[in-house]
């Protein structure tokens, strides 16, 4: 989570009593002692906040109780300025303790009142606090929006340091998006003016591990080394375990793309050419990162240490060590994502009870001035006569009409808040079916290369020896007695059965493995203008007639519903007819394997669609096959789950599949099943026509 900025520093410019001390300089002991001499006065307030201050890392718990003091004081004396600063307070130990949603609920009220105030540092503090809560819970696109707010209201008051804070967590938001050079430039500008300050309001190592690893994402390895290092060094001359944690991190990724990026041209001779060495440093790095982010209890960190983990030992020749690396980065994501999950839940819920009472409070206020005129015109009434009650009603019915269009927003909000939680939990198992399949294709790619180069091995001495068994049929057998020639033959059949067996099951392999390495692969297409009715049918015909080459009794029905209105799509054409080809192989073996157990009536059919909706282009392809049960519709797109016979399937089809309209095409795939009945499987991309 990025820095909060603790506007509670500005508690020591509204008061003479505390003008000369320094928060950071406070000792708790003595707040404590100066406590029961204080007067319930707002000194006595500014006092409780200070030791909630330095209550908020250590003892959250007690930073906690002593805001809450503070509050109901303040409260008491009707001290706005108080109860704001005790609400950002109350916030920082509510966030120190991950309790996001409490967090923003004070942060929400105290920025009400600086609102009320109208004052410019309260309220550039507390929105970017309110920033980093959305940034925690992911929720990138509100988080910006407050933090540039935050930035903005810094500038304007000429707060270098907020500068320097909030220029560095935009570059964060921005990298966390892949907008790397966008991170880089935000996350440059803040080390330089932080350099010109001193390095005042952020740590310096924590500039400097930002801009390496925005280096490090552009793949530009020199500087990504130099500002790592640095920062490195730096964070252990501190003893700044959150700052090195992300360095250990850094460092060994760095280490790990220099072993195995083919295009990395720096320090060629004195890293790549040692790639064990290389490695070798990546895996110590990284081993330092999971023992900091357990200790710490930081499950972000420590998730994203356990997956450069398992890619390190994988490009180490260490599969068992990298599969079971890779199992912790799931559970440990896992986590993470129900925890994320919970805690949106429960934001969302709370911004709209804020936002509700915010219309309530506001139609409240519009009544009452209502009632007042009502009131006024009453007085009127009684010294002008019947004429005025006409305005008296029509301000009743005013005030009525306000009520109704209050009342129909709040409904508005509960329907989009429901609907808001429904999405949030429909999506929880697919973000973590999504994390799944793309952690396992990088896994893959590594193991694969390790099996292609034995397995060439195979299959090449089993053609050789084939041939060589030939050759001692056609010589050397011929020479043999007649008594001996009978035994021979038999050892040599089976020698030639074994072989060819070891040839086929050889070839099987060959194409699992080819399989795994398509379905690590990225692809490296451009996008073009493609006719999708045009692709779509093609491939089906294509299809269609390869079945029939491979079985001439194979007979089906083709049904095609195009719309005609789609135009030109932008797509890399080759993949997805790669995609089209895997779904519809499925339908054809789906009815063919049904055809065997029908009734002689059954027709084989498959109905191919196209359509284009609410920005949203769809392919459909259906058919009246064997259909699924829920268990099967589960695991149908994860890699090597297949339900045909040995032999027939590698189980990479479909998982191949949804990476490429997932990941090439930022769209979905989705099956829609019944068991006995058909299956249909739909495409949605983005209507980039």
């Amino acid at each position: 989570m990025p820095r909060l900025l603790l506007v509670f520093l500005l508690l020591l410019a509204y008061s003479p009593a505390f003008a000369q001390r320094k928060t950071g300089q406070a000792r708790l002991d003595s707040l404590l002692a100066e406590l029961p001499r204080a007067k319930p006065d707002t000194n006595r307030v500014k006092l409780l906040n200070l030791i909630s201050v330095n209550y908020s890392r250590i003892n959250p718990n007690e930073g906690i109780n002593y805001a809450n003091q503070s509050l109901v004081l303040a409260r008491q004396l009707t001290w706005k300025k108080g109860m704001a600063f005790a609400y950002t307070i109350l916030g920082g130990c509510y966030s120190s303790k991950s309790d996001y949603p409490k967090a923003l609920a004070a942060h929400l009220s105290g920025l009400k009142i600086a609102e009320e105030l109208k004052d410019k540092d309260l309220i550039a503090g507390i929105t970017g606090n309110v920033g980093n809560i959305y940034s925690t819970l992911g929720n990138y696109p509100q988080a910006l929006a407050y933090y540039k707010k935050a930035l903005k209201g810094h500038e304007e008051l000429g707060n270098k340091e907020g500068v320097v804070l909030w220029l560095s967590n935009i570059g964060g938001l921005y990298s966390e998006q892949g907008e790397y050079a966008k991170a880089l430039d935000y996350r440059l500008k803040s080390l330089k003016l932080n350099e010109a300050m001193g390095f005042r309001g952020v740590d310096k190592e924590l500039n400097l591990d930002n801009v390496g690893q925005s280096y490090l994402n552009l793949a530009d390895y020199p500087q990504a080394l130099t500002y790592l290092q640095n920062g490195l060094k730096l964070s252990n001359a501190n003893r700044n375990k959150k700052i090195l944690v992300r360095s250990y991190n850094n460092l060994s990724q760095l280490y790990l793309k220099i072993a195995i990026d083919s295009n990395a041209t720096f320090l060629t001779t004195l890293l790549r050419s040692d790639k064990a060495k290389t490695l070798n440093k990546a895996n110590a790095y990284i081993d330092s990162a999971v023992v900091l982010a357990k200790e710490l209890g930081n499950l972000p960190y420590l998730y994203g240490a356990y997956q450069t983990r398992s890619q390190i030992q994988d490009a180490l020749g260490e599969p068992q060590a990298a599969l079971a690396s890779y199992q912790d980065f799931i559970k440990t994501k896992a986590l993470v994502i129900n925890q994320q999950n919970s805690n949106q839940i429960a934001v969302a819920t709370l911004q709209y009870e804020f936002d509700k009472k915010e219309t309530a409070f506001k139609f409240e206020q519009q009544l009452s001035a209502v009632q007042l005129q009502q009131q006024q015109q009453q007085r009127i009434y009684l010294l002008g006569g019947m004429g005025l009650l006409a305005v008296l009603l029509g301000l009743l019915v005013f005030g009525y009409t306000q009520k109704q269009k209050a009342n129909t927003v709040i409904n508005q909000k509960s329907n989009q808040l429901e609907q808001s939680l429904s999405e949030l939990k429909a999506t929880q198992t697919q973000l973590i079916q999504k994390e799944k399949m793309a952690s396992l294709g990088e896994l893959t790619a590594g193991i694969a290369h390790e099996i292609q180069n034995p397995l060439n091995f195979v299959n090449n001495f089993s053609d050789v020896s084939t041939e060589l068994v030939d050759e001692l049929k056609d010589g050397p057998f011929q020479k043999l007695p007649d008594s001996e020639k009978e035994y021979a033959a038999e050892i040599l059949g089976d020698l030639t059965q074994n072989l060819q067996k070891i040839t086929l099951h050889g070839g099987r392999a060959s194409a699992i493995v080819r399989g795994m390495l398509e379905h690590s692969r990225s692809s490296t297409g451009d996008r073009e203008p493609t006719d999708l009715n045009a692709l779509v049918d093609e491939y089906l015909r294509l299809t269609y007639q390869g079945q029939r080459t491979k079985d001439k009794t194979f007979n089906c029905e083709l049904v095609t519903d195009f719309d005609g209105h789609l135009g030109k799509v932008e797509l890399v054409a080759a993949e997805m007819g790669r995609v089209l080809l895997n779904l519809y192989n499925n339908a054809f073996y789906a009815v063919g394997e049904k055809q065997k157990l029908a009734p002689a009536g059954y027709q084989p059919t498959v109905t191919v669609s196209t359509h284009q909706f609410d920005g949203q282009l769809q392919i459909r392809v259906s058919d009246n096959g064997t259909g699924m049960p829920e268990s099967v519709k589960a695991k149908i797109f994860q890699p090597f789950f297949t339900t045909k016979p040995t032999g027939e399937g590698t189980g990479l089809g479909l998982s191949l599949s949804y990476d490429i309209v997932t990941k090439g095409h930022r769209g979905s795939l989705t099956v829609e099943s019944q068991e006995g009945e058909g299956t249909s499987f739909v495409i949605q991309l983005p209507a980039l026509s």
